[in-house]
């Protein structure tokens, strides 16, 4: 059972360790009682835990929303709807700090202290932490500071490491971590994640290696490590054993799920892809030739998880509040969204339909259940009468058994591991319906039924038995993309690495309103602030042809 982090919590014990600074030293004028020397390594370990999973969540200034705007999750209006991503972005200029001075810092002190202290299990789990972040980091941005950072004074311009270099370090740094783990009672001081279980950091552990070594199997041939792992069996395959961090449902002090406080609290604007949506309900209007995951017409049933419509299922066009962009008429239910490509092209595009517009719903953000009734999701918007809202309590997702057992169907499907590729994507397919099915439960929802379970898989299956290798391999990358809704980052890599899925293109996506000018990033564009301050940092990335590592 994972705790629920309160950020409160958190707070509180900080002021507490002031007041005990204050109690204990109070006659030594050499010590300022208002800036305690140290932090104990639990409240490092929870701050970390907190910055992390903010850092990759769909929030506003979440790298999950960017990254999810990149893979045709969601959609944003501005430059970014077609692929405009410049280095003084918010996310960019946001998750870059956070990440460098907030949560790495953090675990860099959690492992000095935690060494002199000889609490090994938390050690372990902050290098396993160190390794997780800091291939995300390469996963997106290439070549990154790694191995002069962290020297404060002694070195504040770091140079950029090669990417190859710091993921073969990282490898390193999570044996380390295992190692530490697997001392005699180990424990993780502060862990809010696994309730300080040593033996589920091991399990992530290896998880991690898994995810690494399937994005750099096109560099080199993993496969004796990969296989060594698979033969362990110490990796995530429960529910129970999911890398992700539970929020609350609590207001005052803020405690729900980031997604929830930026789309249902205050509506910032996030849009459901329409590319997305009709991908999930079996249409390719948009010309785009991708395999359909089910075949034509058959609709996912995990739509009103993923989605939800203020508009009721038989609105028309003229309930939006202004005029629409993607309406109801064009989908036949209360889905109202925008187009990729079509900023300052669609003349609807630029609307405000913060009453109106599908939100991201109860698996992604914690919101709501579409039960088809409509309903005004955003607690500001109240004019139309009637408010839903949901608690927000839905976890930030950060590495699960879904996303594991669809990398074991892509290695299978590769040759890379000697598992059976169909049996890994039924595996898979059964593994992401039954992580819906928990968030639901846990939220009172109706669950997915195993007769729409089966009406959907089998379908996929036939799709995939007539298929050739690589639209097998194609199937098990959209079936995934669809699974990874509210994990992003995952879905970015997966694209870069293997094509699939194949994203429309907004000049020939039968689409009046659409242009594409830009083509698909192949990394995100580097901290503008830190390349003005790090006279060892290198020009800015050309994201259009300048890939990662594993990538070129």
């Amino acid at each position: 059972m994972k705790n629920i982090i309160n950020i409160y919590s958190l707070a509180f014990s900080m002021i507490m360790l002031v007041f005990a600074s204050c109690e204990k030293d109070f006659l030594d004028i050499n010590d300022d009682p208002n800036n305690p020397l140290s932090v104990p390594t639990g409240q490092l370990m929870t701050a970390a835990q907190s910055n992390l999973s903010y850092t990759f969540a769909n929030g506003s200034g979440g790298l999950g929303l960017y990254t999810g705007t990149v893979a045709k999750h969601w959609v944003q209006r501005g430059t970014i709807n077609d692929y405009g991503l410049v280095g003084g972005d918010f996310t960019v200029a946001t998750a870059w700090p956070s990440i460098y001075a907030g949560a790495m810092t953090d675990l860099q002190v959690l492992i000095e202290q935690g060494t002199l202290e000889e609490d090994f299990g938390t050690v372990g789990a902050g290098q396993v932490m160190r390794a997780f972040i800091m291939a995300s980091v390469v996963d997106l941005w290439g070549e990154v500071p790694y191995f002069e950072i962290g020297l404060g004074a002694a070195n504040e311009a770091p140079v950029y490491d090669e990417g190859e270099a710091v993921y073969n370090a990282l490898f390193t740094l999570i044996d380390d971590g295992i190692a530490n783990l697997s001392t005699t009672n180990a424990s993780v001081t502060g862990d809010v994640i696994y309730n300080g279980d040593a033996s589920s950091w091991i399990t992530l552990a290896n998880s991690l290696k898994l995810r690494m070594l399937n994005n750099v199997r096109l560099t080199r041939d993993v496969s004796t490590e990969v296989n060594a792992i698979l033969t362990s069996g110490n990796f995530i395959t429960q529910l129970s054993e999911d890398f992700e961090l539970q929020y609350g449902s609590s207001f005052n002090p803020e405690n729900r799920n980031p997604g929830f406080a930026s789309e249902w609290v205050v509506n910032s604007g996030t849009r459901i892809d329409p590319f997305f949506f009709e991908t999930m309900r079996g249409t390719d209007t948009f010309g785009h030739g991708g395999l359909l995951p089910a075949g034509a017409g058959l609709t996912d049933p995990r739509i009103p998880y993923y989605f939800f419509n203020q508009l009721p299922a038989d609105a028309a066009d003229s309930d939006a509040e202004n005029p629409c962009a993607y309406c109801p008429s064009r989908s036949g239910t209360g889905f109202l969204s925008i187009f990729s490509y079509s900023f300052n092209i669609d003349p609807n595009e630029g609307f405000a339909q913060g009453r109106s517009s599908t939100l991201g719903g109860l698996y992604a953000f914690g919101g709501r259940y579409d039960d088809g009734a409509g309903g005004i999701a955003s607690n500001a918007a109240s004019l139309l009468g009637g408010q839903v809202t949901g608690t927000g309590s839905t976890p930030q997702r950060l590495l699960d058994g879904v996303e594991i057992a669809f990398i074991r169907a892509e290695l299978a499907q590769t040759s890379v591991s000697s598992e059976n590729a169909r049996g890994m994507l039924v595996a898979a397919l059964d593994a992401s319906f039954a992580k819906v099915n928990e968030v639901a439960n846990a939220a009172g929802a109706p669950l997915i039924g195993a007769s729409d379970i089966a009406a959907y898989s089998d379908a996929v299956m036939v799709n995939y038995d007539g298929a050739s290798p690589s639209g097998q391999l194609e199937i098990i990358m959209v079936s995934k993309w669809i699974a990874q809704f509210g994990n992003s980052v995952v879905s970015y890599n997966d694209i870069r690495r293997t094509g699939f899925p194949r994203l429309h293109d907004g000049n020939t996506d039968n689409l009046a309103v659409t242009t594409q000018t830009r083509t698909f990033p192949l990394a995100l564009p580097y901290d503008a602030n830190n390349l003005t301050l790090n006279v060892n940092a290198p020009a800015q990335r050309a994201i259009a042809v300048d890939g990662v590592f594993w990538d070129k």
